[in-house]
């Protein structure tokens, strides 16, 4: 254990040590060591305990915040808001690498090829995104999962995801591509056969369901037991244990969720305690990373919402503050009180920005909260975004995660009035 700490203090970014005037001239050469380093230590895990294994998430997420640090330095593309990019109308990331700034492991000149089975875990860049980094005891960078199925006749790639609102869903790659992610990593299972038989199980499970007019509901009570429902992390789950007959269950480690207040975890539909997250399946040595890949000119706004989700929970523990109602979260359950109401509730859809198409499952308090989240974190990612620029041009480089905390938690501690009216004890 000894040799992880060492690894944790290796990579763990020290501003007085930060070389920045290197990371700007020798950027790629530093991110692609970093990641052939990464890549070595990720063959390890096979010959690991459970309990090492947890380390080295600690240990990848200090080597990739090194990385997000670098790359922000290193490419010139300006740091802006994913809020300002229309992602629909962007190049396809990992397709068109040189649309990009990104660093993969794919070739840049040949088009990457999914397989049935690939797993990809990715970071969102919502507060909500945010929320699932965040709410473990080991913070990660991943927030989501999508399973991949590819048809061996016509090779087209489809991908298999659960989203509030809308339960499952397949997709195509280029629509699922495009969506707002600030990083992806591709992970595939060494018994290809195993991860094949099991994405084509779920595969045809759910286009029989769509033939039929139906879906899968989303499951906002995280219940691993109960199939009827899945969230995204459950898909890739019950695929691999339904078919192996109990043998492959995922992930060989489970997070532990540090948030205490387990009346907010029920409103977002989180349970205390173990619980499977997307950054568990980078180290289960069951699978080999294939590709990564980072949108370098959104991950300050993407470390900042992280940051600024971290503090929350950590006043949430340490503080007992909780998120309470306010304004928007209580206009968000009435808005969301006329979704049966098929004339009102078109026209209350359309004024609150709620998806006319979102199913009517989907608890109110989940709305109301997740409403209530954003409109208290979406004040301090002004602040954030503010201190971040400023301490840019008086330094010439960015803040650290750590820094950044910092800065959240000095700024808390002002008591503004525009947060404490509505996240206090």
């Amino acid at each position: 254990m000894k040799d992880f700490d060492k690894l944790i203090k290796k990579y763990t970014l020290d501003p007085k040590k930060s070389d920045i005037e290197n990371f700007q001239k020798n950027g790629q050469a530093l991110l692609n060591e970093s990641f052939s380093e990464r890549i070595e230590l990720h063959k390890t895990l096979k010959d690991l305990s459970n309990e090492c294994k947890v380390k080295m998430k600690d240990v990848f997420l200090k080597m990739r915040e090194r990385e997000d640090f670098i790359g922000a330095h290193y490419y010139t593309t300006p740091q802006i808001s994913a809020d300002s990019i229309e992602y629909k109308k962007t190049p396809l990331p990992i397709y068109e690498p040189k649309a990009y700034a990104p660093f993969h492991l794919a070739n840049s000149e040949e088009k990457f090829e999914f397989k049935t089975g690939d797993i990809l875990i990715t970071k969102g860049i919502s507060f909500t995104s945010a929320t699932i980094s965040e709410v473990a005891s080991q913070r990660a960078l991943f927030s989501h999962i999508v399973f991949i199925y590819v048809d061996e006749k016509t090779k087209k790639v489809s991908t298999m995801e659960s989203y509030i609102g809308y339960g499952v869903k397949t997709y195509t790659i280029e629509e699922a591509l495009k969506n707002e992610n600030a990083r992806i990593l591709v992970l595939r299972m060494k018994d290809q056969k195993a991860a094949a038989t099991a994405a084509s199980f779920m595969y045809e499970k759910i286009m029989k369901l769509k033939s039929e007019d139906k879906t899968i509901p989303y499951d906002y009570e995280l219940n691993f037991e109960d199939n009827s429902k899945l969230s995204c992390e459950e898909i890739a789950y019950d695929a691999f244990k339904e078919t192996s007959k109990g043998k492959i269950i995922l992930p060989e480690n489970r997070s532990i969720v540090k948030v205490q207040d387990t009346e907010f975890l029920k409103k977002i539909g989180v349970k205390p305690g173990a619980l499977m997250l997307p950054a568990d399946l980078e180290i289960d040595s069951r699978f080999n990373v294939v590709l990564d890949w980072t949108d370098y000119k959104i991950i300050r706004d993407s470390l900042r919402k992280d940051a600024i989700m971290g503090v929350m929970f950590q006043w949430m523990n340490e503080r007992n503050y909780r998120i309470h109602q306010n304004f928007r979260s209580i206009a968000a359950r009435i808005v969301w009180s006329t979704r049966f109401i098929p004339g009102l509730w078109n026209l209350m859809s359309s004024l609150s920005g709620i998806p006319t198409d979102f199913k009517k499952d989907v608890p109110p308090a989940a709305i109301s909260t997740i409403e209530g989240l954003k409109s208290i974190a979406g004040v301090m990612l002004e602040f954030t975004t503010l201190a971040d620029e400023e301490f840019h041009r008086q330094n010439n480089r960015w803040m650290t995660p750590a820094e950044l905390r910092q800065t959240i938690d000095t700024y808390l501690k002002t008591y503004p009035q525009d947060i404490i009216n509505n996240f206090h004890e």
